[in-house]
């Protein structure tokens, strides 16, 4: 039987966020609410004994899961974290940034630069190969969950709702879409950190933090056009954080 200590410390980790989110009625919450699903699901898989290497997938989503706490750790003390996490945190204070664009900022953080770190810190050299599967079944789960937060992003917005309508699955197949690719982009991330050297890994990570934090720019600020939209949707929205907090948790219960 595979040990869920590891699982069970970074729920009650990012459970912290949000509760002290909800407190504060801050948006740093909503990726936290979201995430926090991420590992009950780990957890529920391990039970159900669905995954191919439970030992080696719980390390791989406790050291992932692990980054992103300790880029909150950093910004609640007043230090910079990694440039991408630093734009989602600021992005908090802006009023501007829609629930779905403040998801989408925390997902770029996480998959385009924190998945292949921790990938490649977990099976280092030959072994990264065997990590695939694993890999690919973290990514399955977050997926998965994207899609049920989906759906809940309708108790915030009627224009959530409308996008549903309008378009059926589309606005899911694009950030799916957008997992897909992110997955992939991690994955070369990870094989690269996984053989090179000390130097030339943080001089990697280096670079792609900087182009991660500039897409995330791009998710922020998209431009004339679809900022006209996303202003549409963010006057309907729900305006207190904590209630969309709440909102967002409900999906992952």
């Amino acid at each position: 039987m595979t040990d869920t200590q590891e699982i069970d410390r970074v729920s009650e980790a990012m459970q912290s966020i949000v509760n002290r989110s909800l407190e504060r009625e801050s948006a740093t919450g909503y990726f936290a609410a979201m995430y926090l699903g991420v590992t009950r699901e780990v957890k529920r898989g391990l039970e159900d004994n669905i995954f191919t290497t439970p030992d080696r997938l719980v390390n791989l989503a406790t050291v992932f899961a692990q980054r992103y706490i300790d880029a909150w750790d950093l910004h609640e003390a007043g230090d910079r974290p990694t440039e991408s996490w630093q734009l989602a945190f600021d992005a908090a204070k802006e009023w501007r940034p829609t629930v779905l664009q403040h998801l989408l900022l925390g997902m770029n953080a996480h998959i385009n630069l924190d998945l292949g770190i921790a990938s490649a810190e977990v099976a280092p050299g030959e072994a990264i190969g065997d990590l695939r599967t694993d890999f690919e079944q973290i990514n399955d789960v977050l997926a998965r969950l994207v899609q049920t937060v989906q759906g809940r992003l309708n108790r915030v917005s009627p224009f959530y709702r409308m996008v549903d309508h309008l378009g059926g699955s589309a606005d899911e197949a694009v950030i799916n879409f957008s997992i897909a690719r992110a997955r992939e982009e991690a994955w070369k991330l990870a094989t690269f950190l996984a053989a090179a050297d000390e130097q030339d890994a943080a001089k990697r990570i280096t670079r792609k933090d900087r182009s991660v934090a500039q897409f995330g720019s791009t998710i922020l600020r998209p431009g004339a056009v679809p900022s006209s939209g996303l202003f549409a949707v963010r006057i309907t929205e729900k305006r207190s954080p904590s209630a969309i907090i709440e909102i967002l948790s409900a999906a992952v219960n």
